[in-house]
């Protein structure tokens, strides 16, 4: 009868050293999730705008990616550089270019872990792309998006392109 107390604990002691902690490099990587678009009637004035929202996965060797709010705040008074970098390509006669929004899609994320340094890894689900139809002069748009991240200590990411998306699509 003891016996079936002991091999349990000790089966889950076994498997619980099985386990190592994955080594990462200290600069973040990142791949390319997923993109959605969502058409939306704007509360405040009624109109259509597109929603984009940009899924990338991540790993860092330190964890140290995103701010905490407050630090968001004093990083945004002082015109420090977002930590989630984005570039708009729009399609014009089958080549993609660079398009400048009015308003940079650029934007600070919220931090990943603790206090505690170590390695890290999921998904950021970015929604920052709001287009107006009002302001966006090219209807049925084709557009993909450029995307890297960076960490606390200022290391850029790898840089990845999203998959096409229309916008505008009314």
């Amino acid at each position: 009868m003891r016996f079936n107390k002991i091999l349990p604990l000790f089966l889950l002691v076994a498997c619980l050293g099985c386990f190592s902690v994955p080594v990462y490099d200290r600069s973040p990587a990142i791949e390319f999730a997923d993109i959605q678009n969502f058409l939306r009637i704007d509360e405040r004035s009624g109109g259509y705008k597109d929603s984009v929202v940009i899924s990338v996965r991540f790993r860092d060797g330190d964890g140290d990616l995103g701010y905490d709010s407050w630090e968001i705040d004093s990083l945004k008074k002082k015109g420090v550089a977002s930590n989630f970098i984005v570039t708009q390509y729009r399609k014009n006669k089958g080549k993609y270019e660079v398009f400048t929004p009015v308003e940079p899609y650029d934007e600070f994320f919220h931090r990943l872990s603790g206090d505690k340094p170590g390695p890290i890894e999921g998904v950021i689900h970015y929604s920052g792309i709001q287009v107006y139809h009002s302001f966006y002069p090219y209807p049925k748009d084709t557009v993909k998006f450029e995307i890297s991240i960076r960490d606390r200590l200022g290391n850029l990411s790898n840089k990845v392109m999203t998959d096409s998306v229309v916008i505008r699509p009314i």
